[in-house]
């Protein structure tokens, strides 16, 4: 939907991520894993890096985006303002798990309380999950973007992340074989990039996610130069 220069949708974001079984104080027989290096591709480079806000709680089965969002605002009581919810799919070397993921958790100490909560609207949680270090993350969640220029957005809930439409689907192989090209090949600043996709119009659209500090027009109309000249030769 679209209202003046905003565009509310729905989508999914899929990129590789770093995942960590959370050791705290849990639910008994449930598992937490957070992506403990968000942004890789951005902070890699960087000394310092930021604390991990992603938090994916396994479940014994799919939810699907609206059963979260309906969990999620039946609860509201339950310390859940401003944390930002989703569904999503872990993909692992031998293993799939489905997951709620939680994001700009203030605090970390008040997962179980959270868990409860989700327990008492009827979700099931996983006992037992084979975790490795990497996964292929698929997150069905919503966005607010605001069109900056013919093809780019600015993310308006989440800071420091904008966005590039492409005029074809791609696969997840041609993403990254993309992304690297542009990285090793272009004068464009440090950025993080996850291969995005959302329905607009009743079609589906691949768009890239970009994520900078420095974010601002520019790097994403260099992004998307390179990006399209790419395209083009294929």
């Amino acid at each position: 939907m679209k209202t003046d220069n905003l565009i509310r949708v729905c989508g999914s974001v899929v990129k590789k991520e770093s995942i960590g079984r959370l050791k705290i104080d849990l639910l008994e027989n449930t598992c937490v894993a957070e992506a403990d290096s968000p942004y890789s591709n951005y902070y890699g480079n960087i000394p310092e890096k930021p604390k991990p806000n992603s938090l994916f709680l396994f479940t014994a089965h799919f939810y699907t985006l609206e059963e979260v969002l309906r969990f999620s605002q039946n609860i509201d009581s339950c310390k859940m303002k401003n944390i930002n919810v989703a569904s999503s799919v872990l993909d692992f070397q031998t293993h799939q798990y489905p997951a709620i993921r939680l994001k700009n958790i203030p605090d970390y100490e008040n997962i179980q309380y959270l868990q409860k909560c989700f327990v008492n609207q009827g979700v099931e949680f996983i006992k037992r999950v084979q975790l490795t270090n990497e996964a292929l993350v698929r997150t069905n969640k919503c966005f607010v973007l605001e069109e900056a220029d013919n093809g780019i957005y600015f993310d308006k809930i989440e800071e420091n992340k904008g966005y590039i439409s492409i005029p074809k689907l791609i696969s997840n192989d041609e993403f990254e074989k993309l992304i690297g090209e542009i990285r090793n090949n272009s004068n464009c600043r440090l950025f993080d990039a996850a291969k995005t996709g959302v329905i607009l119009d009743s079609q589906l659209k691949d768009i890239i996610r970009i994520y900078s500090e420095k974010l601002d027009l520019a790097l994403l109309k260099c992004i998307k130069n390179y990006l399209m000249k790419l395209i083009k030769k294929d």
